[in-house]
Order: structure tokens, then C-alpha cells, then sequence
């Protein structure tokens, strides 16, 4: 039985924009355009920075709702970290779709990290009419952007705006139109999506090397020196190998928990909203916020989350509406179906079963692995390796979810064989389960795999060869998403000859063996082990959850894609069973060489030595002159 490999997802009533995202490039080897993070609060830093401003004029900042963003100050965007998590944004959900559950940047972030302003009125209205002359004056002077000329006059009002929910607008906003396989920039506040990330992911966060400092939001403490000693930073294939093969350990559910009651005041002043339902608004920018979907964020039981407020239409409606060409609309009465909701936000606070340590139901991840796209990058491409970091992440993916469908068809395969066979059965799972168990990865053996006995069939693989990539580069600013297909390169000649493989094959050749769809059915009941137990040695281990999920849980047969926007929560009702251990199927192997250099006296290995040094050299020597074109140089790049 041959495989083939599904990147995700594999039920698809979830991410309905799998197709046009830029990951699907990426899986598939196609050239993705290289992302330019734009950003406009260089010069303002910089005039702020070598023009302190005196404490009068940082008390106006205050009222007007800013004072914690000048405290946080700025630092330069690593594009390797951000870019990694584009890859993993869901614009379907609003939420980062990682191995261990989603994420998202919450208006809780907003509001600890930078102190903006959560409670209040949302920022939007209706541009008032004038000239460009005097609109340019008006930017000129407050050095602010033109949608906000208006907020500004009156700094009391603007304290009383929500600006936190419309800070979290534009960036849902920007990273969903980032996500698209066209895309080449992206803005909007980034710096805030970099600190989120060094907040929670251990394993990509700097080391701090001062005192917090608890007078200012908790953002501020990435302001001051820091070390990036034994993490990776500015390196998109370091960040996403990490993404790839993130654990529970390293994200921090509740980064804020045991600092959150010495927090500056306005950094808890929308406390109240954090966890409701609704719409964050900022001009023509409507995105929908469900706290829901990352209830382990705040302290809660994780549990399958219900449909979306949207449907499809309205989603993609809300996406393109813009304000160009638009200057009379009034933008409040435009989304006052969705203002209304945000005014009574404090009606939909979602409510669930609080804990210590994070946690989701038994059937969460079973239903969630089915629904996210576990595999950014190909493990199966043949890359052209390169003196640069390793992406390993993907290939460390692909073996644990092969040794998850070893045991899982070993479950299938006890309830039909006979009992001769149903012991080397027994030892073939045990060794899958003490396998996972040693990497902490004991609970994947549950989650539904992405391997498939169907060919994949995700599009063709229009990889080019490396020089004509390079000089695409160098015309177009093109970027390889994850690297290259096979291909032979001939030294001394301009041809390129590569091989062409069929989009969704496997390139490696099997044993085909023919299994009854009967094999994958439930897995068998506690009696029928019972009946077992006296003629099998086995020592029972009833601290071990082993069983065999149910054939809905197994991708090895084609799901029918919903058209409707409706998921349901499938039904698992795993049975437990029992487990084996104590048994270690795995025989010593002896690696013993029969002869090794040190056997060997000095004046034979020195002899042996000299005498291929001295062939090479001869060879070497040869190869030169018999090749005519030996002294020709190949032309510059013109850089």
C-alpha cells in the first residue's frame, strides 16, 4: 500500500480559502512573492526620540489615549518571524492555525501590551468635505494620518474612543489580504503581532536583560536591551521549522497571569470586553472577534467552537469594501448592524469552565487536526540544500504522523487476524506507543494523520530550474516558498534537464497490499481482550488510553467537500481498551566494524594515506588539462 501526503485540511467546512491561500504555493513549490512590510512610524519615533517631549504635553498624549504606545517606543520588525505566521493565518477564522490548537492576537493583547483604550465608541464617522490644500496643511501639522484628523481636535473625545478594538481591525485586516497568493506587501501594526509572539512562543522570544519595569504596559519591557542568544530571529525557514513542530510546552496560554495585578491601570481598563462576541470596527474595516475559538487564552476549557457570525457571501463582501472613491459615505450608517453589536458586546461575553492549566476537550484536537493545515512545506520535495538553516520541521511532522498511522491500523488490524497473530500485532503497537511516548508525543497517536492511500492531486509542480529562479530573483524579486523539485544539473553545459514527477505521488516505490475496508472499523471492546488475556502474555498497563479511532477519523477514505458554511461537531466515542507495555519488539543490533583505523600500524595508515593523496592529486591535475575551458569565468550578475 502506498501513501501520499495531504497538507490540510482534510475536512474542509472550516478553511473554505485553502485554494487561494499563500501556503498552498508554498507546499506545492511554486515561486511566492517576497512580502515588503510597510511602515509609517519611522520618522515620528525618530523626531519623537530627538525631541523629548516635556510632561505637560505627555499628559495631552495621555487623556487623548496614546500615552502607552510612546512608552513602548519602536524596534525593528523581525520579517522572518511575521512572515512565518502569515503563513499560518487563517483569514476563515482570524486565528493562527498551529500544531497545538489556534491562537490569536485578542483585544487583551491590545490593551496590556500597548494601553490603548478598549471600552468606548468605535473610531469611524464621516469625512468632512475640503480642499486637498487644506487637508495636507491639517496632516502637516499633527503628523498623523487623514482618517484621524478629526479625532484629534478634541483630545478628551478621543480618549473615549475604542481605539484598541481599532487597532486589532486593521491588523485582522492586513493579514488576511498578506495571506493571499498574490500578495507582495503588507501593513498595519506589526510591531504589536511581534510582540504577541515573544510574549507566548519560548522558542523564538529574546532574553530580557533588565528589571520590568511596571509603571508602563507590559510591551515596554521589549523597548530596553535585549539578547537573542540561543533563539532564531530574522530567518523564515528557523521560524518556520519552530511553527512546524510546536509543542504544548513551548506557547504560553496566559503569558500576562502573574503580572497582570501590577499593571498600569490602562492596561486593564477594558477587562470587561475582552471576552465578548462581536465586530471591531475602524472605518470601513469590519472583522469579526470570537474569543471562542481561543478560550484557552483566557484561563477556560477549549471546546469546539460554533459556526461563524458570517457566511461566506458577507465575509467576502466585508474583505473588499474600501474607502477609495468613497468620501461622502457615512461609515456608521453603512455598518450600524455591526455597531450595534459592538455596543452591546457586553451581552455576549462567552462563558466557560474555568482552569488551572490549559486544556481542551477529549475531542478538540481530533476534530481540529481534520480542519487546519498541519504542513506548510513539503517534507517529501527534494530540496537543493543550501549553507543555510535547515527546514526540519516539516520532516520531524511527517515521521510522527507516520508512526500515528502504524498504530492506528495495528488497531484495525487486531479485531480481524487471528490470535496467532494478534500478539505481533500487539508488539508492532507497543512499539509505535513507547516510540511517541519517548519524544512527549503520546497523545498525537489519536489525532487523525495526513497521509492518504489516495493521490493528493493539489495542482501541478511548476518549479524552474535554479538558475532561471535566480535570475527571476533578480528581475522580479521572486523568493522560492519551499524549495526546489529534483533536479540534475550538467557541469559545463546550459541545459538543465529535470525530472517530471506527477503532482501528488510519493516518488518512492512500495509494496502494495490490499486491505478489507471491514480492517478500519471500531476498535474492539474490553471483553474481546478479556477473552484474550489467558492465552496472551501480556502485562496490562491500565494507565495507557489506547485505541483505535473511528473510520471517520481516518483519512484514508475521500470526505465529501461541504458547500454549505455550517460544521457540525462530529461524534467520536473512542473506547478504551487495553494498552501493552513491558514488551521491547526491537532487536540489539551489532554495528561492530571488523577492522578499524586504530588496528591498523602507523607506517601501513600512513602509507595508504600518501598513496591516495598522491592519486587525487594526479586525477586532479588530468581533469584540468583535458578540459579546454578550464580558465573561462562565468559573467557577472551585474550587482
Amino acid at each position: 500500500m502506498s501513501y501520499d501526503l495531504h497538507p490540510g485540511p482534510i475536512v474542509d467546512d472550516v478553511l473554505f480559502l485553502k485554494d487561494s491561500h499563500r501556503a498552498r504555493d508554498i507546499f506545492n513549490n511554486k515561486e511566492t512573492k517576497n512580502l515588503v512590510f510597510r511602515r509609517a512610524d519611522q520618522k515620528f519615533f525618530s523626531l519623537f526620540n530627538n525631541n523629548l517631549i516635556t510632561e505637560n504635553v505627555k499628559r495631552y498624549v495621555n487623556i487623548a489615549g496614546f500615552g502607552g504606545l510612546l512608552d513602548c517606543g519602536y524596534r525593528n520588525l523581525d520579517h522572518g518571524l511575521l512572515e512565518a505566521l502569515i503563513e499560518r493565518w487563517r483569514p476563515e477564522t482570524h486565528t493562527f492555525h498551529l500544531p497545538i490548537g489556534e491562537a490569536t492576537v485578542t483585544l487583551e493583547d491590545v490593551n496590556v501590551l500597548w494601553g490603548l483604550p478598549i471600552e468606548g465608541g468605535v473610531v469611524s464617522g464621516c469625512e468632512n468635505s475640503s480642499t486637498v490644500a487644506n487637508r495636507i496643511v491639517r496632516c502637516q501639522t499633527l503628523l498623523v494620518s487623514l482618517s484621524i484628523l478629526n479625532n484629534l481636535e478634541n483630545l478628551t473625545a478621543c480618549g473615549q474612543l475604542s481605539w484598541g478594538s481599532a487597532v486589532l481591525a486593521v491588523l485582522y485586516r492586513n493579514l488576511c489580504k498578506a495571506t493571499s497568493s498574490n500578495a507582495n506587501n503588507i501593513g498595519g501594526p506589526m510591531y504589536i503581532l511581534q510582540l504577541w509572539a515573544w510574549c507566548r512562543i519560548t522558542t523564538i522570544a529574546p532574553r530580557i536583560l533588565h528589571p520590568f519595569d511596571n509603571t508602563r504596559p507590559y510591551g515596554a519591557m521589549w523597548r530596553e536591551k535585549l539578547t537573542y542568544k540561543d533563539v532564531i530571529s530574522h530567518s523564515l525557514r528557523a521560524c518556520r521549522s519552530q511553527l512546524h513542530c510546536l509543542q504544548e510546552g513551548e506557547f504560553k496560554w496566559r503569558p500576562y497571569e502573574k503580572v497582570i495585578s501590577s499593571l498600569p491601570e490602562i492596561c486593564t481598563s477594558g477587562i470587561r470586553s475582552w471576552q465578548s462576541e462581536c465586530y471591531v470596527i475602524y472605518w470601513d474595516v469590519v472583522e469579526f472577534y470570537t474569543p471562542q475559538r481561543v478560550m484557552r487564552q483566557f484561563g477556560m476549557v477549549q471546546h469546539i467552537p460554533s459556526p461563524f457570525p458570517l457566511s461566506i457571501n458577507d465575509h467576502m463582501k466585508l474583505h473588499t469594501l474600501t474607502r477609495s472613491g468613497k468620501p461622502e459615505r457615512n461609515w456608521m450608517n453603512t455598518h450600524l448592524e455591526y455597531v450595534t453589536v459592538w455596543n452591546q458586546r457586553w451581552q455576549n461575553v462567552i462563558q466557560g469552565v474555568r482552569c488551572a492549566t490549559p486544556t481542551v476537550e477529549p475531542n478538540y484536537m481530533q476534530w481540529f487536526w481534520s480542519r487546519t493545515v498541519l504542513y506548510i512545506t513539503n517534507p517529501k520535495s527534494q530540496e537543493v540544500m543550501q549553507p543555510v538553516f535547515q527546514d526540519h520541521g516539516s520532516r520531524s511532522q511527517f515521521l510522527m504522523d507516520g508512526i500515528s498511522q502504524t498504530y492506528q491500523q495495528v488497531g484495525g488490524y487486531m479485531q480481524t487476524d487471528s490470535t496467532s497473530n494478534f500478539h505481533n500485532f500487539g508488539l508492532l503497537q507497543n512499539t509505535a506507543n513507547q516510540v511517541m511516548e519517548m519524544v512527549n508525543e503520546g497523545s498525537r497517536l489519536r489525532y487523525p494523520t495526513h497521509l492518504q492511500t489516495e493521490p493528493v492531486n493539489l495542482g501541478g509542480d511548476d518549479t524552474v530550474p535554479r538558475s532561471l529562479r535566480r535570475r527571476d530573483r533578480r528581475r522580479g524579486n521572486l523568493r522560492s516558498g519551499a524549495g526546489t523539485s529534483g533536479v540534475q544539473h550538467e557541469p559545463g553545459t546550459s541545459h538543465v534537464e529535470h525530472e517530471n514527477y506527477e503532482a501528488g505521488t510519493s516518488h518512492v516505490q512500495h509494496e502494495n497490499f490490499e486491505v478489507q475496508a471491514s480492517e478500519f472499523s471500531s476498535a474492539p471492546s474490553p471483553s474481546f481482550f478479556a477473552g484474550l488475556q489467558s492465552n496472551i502474555m501480556f502485562q496490562d498497563n491500565n494507565e495507557q488510553d489506547v485505541y483505535t479511532p473511528h473510520t471517520s477519523m481516518l483519512p484514508l477514505f475521500n470526505q465529501s467537500q461541504s458547500e454549505d458554511f455550517n460544521y457540525y461537531a462530529p461524534q467520536f466515542s473512542p473506547i478504551q481498551t487495553h494498552g501493552f507495555s513491558g514488551i521491547s519488539p526491537i532487536p540489539s543490533l551489532d554495528l561492530n566494524l571488523h577492522m578499524s583505523v586504530g588496528e591498523l600500524d602507523d607506517d601501513t595508515l600512513l602509507a595508504h594515506t600518501t598513496l591516495n593523496t598522491e592519486d587525487d592529486d594526479q586525477n586532479q591535475i588530468a581533469s584540468r588539462r583535458r578540459n579546454p575551458q578550464r580558465h573561462r569565468r562565468r559573467p557577472g550578475c551585474g550587482t
